[in-house]
């Protein structure tokens, strides 16, 4: 009896989920069968029965036999990413065109090809321009790129497109996009890029290709938060908690740089606390690893240098003394710099002199570094009445409240979303036993670099993207709060309050069954989108 109570709650999440499963067949097949694509059907009992098997399978790994928290959480990723990337079809997600257009650039070079044309445009293979060009716009008409608005007729495109063969039919002819690459660090779409490779030398059609590129985008996550989780000396749950939010997993399983930004952050970060807690001695081979860490993610955003902070954890002692420390620190330094100055050497340099600033989309000059410095009240106004009137709309925007491209009815129920955010605070909260690691000083370094990359996204937001005329800083996303997410929840843990019920394993389990719900609910609408 005992044990069968012990099982109850993942048991009774798994009834719901297929009495809700089963509901939102209904709608799925009403909306199939509108639009005479029934074959939506399918791939969503498939989606439903993976969910199943997946949720047995995961409730056997970590209730039965164990399993390790990087496995679960690894393989929980990975599956969960696979059914975001299905549900959520290519170029739906924020940004992703000019994301797929990078890693084809990227691509290109690993082809042995040009990048780009003579005007800076990507190239790519004739077939592969439907993507970026669902409607065969010419000329001057607008062109629609897949996903852009995610609806049954996005499906109806793919369907269409890869019917009856998986294989290109114009392997080798390449053509100019109207599409140029974003301008930041290559090394951030290499695994997006090896997708694109791969296909392109199978040969396979362009439906394929910008899955597979995606997939590659989602199995490098899936080893960052695998590689965290195994070296993080506490807290391993809650890495994983966040790696499976409905918006981590859907930028996961997208060609955006996001994914990038987070598996390295999160890496670095428990690397940084492996060091610190768990490693008796830094060695060389660890300072080589934060050195290319740094050098990596560094320049993708500016703003994440705050992730070098986490290095100041590592006690002295274990370099040996003040002399190897000072030279470990110049090593990681220089590594970044030299990063950052490659790659943003244009972007530091208008900062610097304080160049004009015209907000494109607002038709209108937007604020400078200059006009800040002399203008201090004005920039504390704007940061304050920012946090005010969208600070819940990125809370629940980092969760997942939009998805695709912001689109709010692409959207994960409230009562998911707030279920999920109970479940990573109590992961967040010690167990009862567990060892305490961080001391007040370090909660409070690790809280100041959260908030200082949150200060340095507002600014870099109202520098790049804000109206002269606006009251609030345009431009900030919930999203790109997530790389440090996890260390914030982190430094809940204290002796006061103790969780002395609902198991680490069960929270994670609860997280996955909403997943799943909300994975297939996202079908569903699509589906009647018509």
């Amino acid at each position: 009896m005992k044990q069968m109570r012990r099982y109850a709650g993942p048991g009774a999440m798994m009834f719901l989920l297929a009495v809700l499963g089963g509901w939102h067949f209904v709608d799925t097949r009403t909306g199939a069968t509108a639009a005479g694509d029934l074959w939506l059907c399918t791939i969503y009992g498939w989606m439903f029965f993976f969910a199943m098997v997946f949720l047995l399978v995961l409730a056997a790994g970590l209730f039965w036999k164990k399993w390790p928290p990087e496995l679960g959480g690894a393989l929980a990723v990975l599956v969960l990413g696979s059914m975001y990337l299905i549900a959520l079809p290519p170029l739906s997600a924020p940004d992703e065109i000019s994301h797929f257009a990078s890693a084809y650039g990227i691509s290109n070079v690993l082809m042995g090809e040009p990048s780009v044309d003579e005007k800076g445009y990507v190239r790519m293979r004739l077939e592969d321009e439907f993507l970026q060009n669902v409607n065969g716009a010419s000329g001057t008409e607008e062109r629609i790129s897949l996903g852009r608005t995610l609806t049954e007729e996005t499906w109806k495109e793919i369907g269409a497109h890869a019917a009856g063969t998986f294989v290109s039919r114009d392997r080798k002819e390449m053509v100019s996009s109207v599409l140029k690459p974003v301008k930041t660090t290559p090394v951030s779409y290499l695994p997006q890029a090896l997708g694109i490779t791969l296909a392109r030398l199978l040969g396979v059609n362009c439906v394929i290709l910008a899955f597979l590129g995606r997939f590659f985008n989602l199995l490098f996550f899936t080893g960052m938060v695998y590689g965290a989780m195994k070296v993080l000396p506490f807290g391993k749950m809650v890495v994983c908690g966040v790696s499976i939010l409905p918006m981590s997993l859907h930028l996961a399983a997208s060609y955006s740089y996001d994914a990038f930004i987070m598996g390295m952050c999160f890496f670095f970060g428990s690397y940084c606390l492996y060091l610190a807690f768990a490693k008796p001695a830094v060695q060389k081979r660890d300072i080589a690893v934060l050195a290319l860490l740094a050098a990596a993610f560094g320049p993708c955003k500016m703003v994440y240098a705050v992730m070098l902070g986490f290095a100041f954890f590592i006690p002295v002692k274990k370099f040996g003394g003040w002399k190897g420390w000072g030279i470990s620190a110049a090593v990681v330094a220089a590594a970044f710099l030299a990063a950052m100055v490659l790659v943003n050497r244009t972007t530091i340099s208008d900062y610097a002199v304080g160049a004009d600033n015209y907000v494109s989309w607002a038709g209108e000059e937007g604020f400078s570094i200059p006009y800040i410095l002399h203008n201090p009240q004005v920039y504390v106004r704007m940061i304050y009445e920012t946090l005010i009137h969208q600070g819940d709309e990125w809370t629940l925007s980092m969760l997942g409240e939009s998805l695709g491209n912001l689109d709010p009815v692409l959207s994960v129920p409230f009562f998911v979303l707030a279920f999920m955010a109970a479940c990573l605070v109590l992961l967040g909260i010690r167990r009862a036993a567990e060892a305490l690691y961080l001391s007040g000083w370090q909660k409070a370094w690790m809280i100041f670099l959260a908030v200082s990359c949150l200060g340095g996204l507002m600014t870099a937001m109202m520098v790049g993207w804000t109206p002269l005329s606006s009251r609030v800083i345009e431009g900030v996303q919930g999203r790109y709060l997530l790389p440090v997410l996890p260390f914030v929840v982190m430094t809940m843990k204290n002796d006061r309050v103790v969780r002395t019920a609902g198991s680490d394993e069960k929270l994670f389990f609860y997280m996955c069954a909403l997943d799943c719900y909300a994975v297939l609910r996202l079908f569903s609408i699509v589906s009647m989108r018509l």
